[in-house]
């Protein structure tokens, strides 16, 4: 295996995440020539690294199809801004799991929430804003919809998961 335009990090659970949305998985044969090659997508989990053997049928990366994952750049603590209870958002409980998640709603829609923007910050121990190696700030603005998959006050490590996005497959249902 060879990972081409390498922007990987590895989470907290030690699995290396895909943080690009340009990066190519190649497979060589023994001789070096080009097997198979597979473009991997934003926020995959890779279960291989470059140079490591692989056989046939073996899996080489996962990720979930239903959603696209925010992930941290940074590693730091937890906060969150303008992310107020029954405002910007709700506890819902998914019916099929029983599982609840907290989960961003419109906040336009509320009166007393039209100047809030939703968003999950990476700070340090002192509490400031972490910066990016790129340069602005460890912010992170929440769309409507997002899961949230963090708590305020959690410690989280580069390319960790801190929320998701449904995408709009994953919400139509069948009556």
């Amino acid at each position: 295996i060879e990972i081409k335009n390498r922007n990987v990090a590895k989470d907290t659970s030690g699995k290396l995440v895909v943080m690009g949305r340009a990066v190519i998985m190649v497979i060589k044969d023994a001789k070096g020539n080009e097997r198979a090659t597979h473009k991997v997508g934003y926020g995959s989990k890779l279960l291989v690294d470059s140079g490591d053997a692989v056989k046939r049928g073996m899996r080489i990366a996962e990720w979930d199809p239903y959603t696209r994952p925010v992930l941290s750049e940074v590693d730091g603590v937890v906060a969150f801004e303008d992310v107020v209870d029954g405002i910007s958002v709700n506890e819902i409980v998914d019916e099929a799991t029983g599982i609840t998640n907290r989960v961003i709603i419109d906040w336009r829609t509320n009166q007393r929430g039209t100047t809030l923007k939703p968003a999950i910050v990476i700070k340090d121990k002192n509490g400031e804003v972490l910066k990016l190696p790129r340069g602005g700030e460890a912010r992170y603005l929440l769309s409507v919809d997002a899961v949230l998959s963090v708590d305020p006050g959690g410690k989280i490590g580069a390319g960790d998961v801190l929320a998701r996005n449904p995408l709009e497959s994953a919400k139509t249902r069948d009556i």
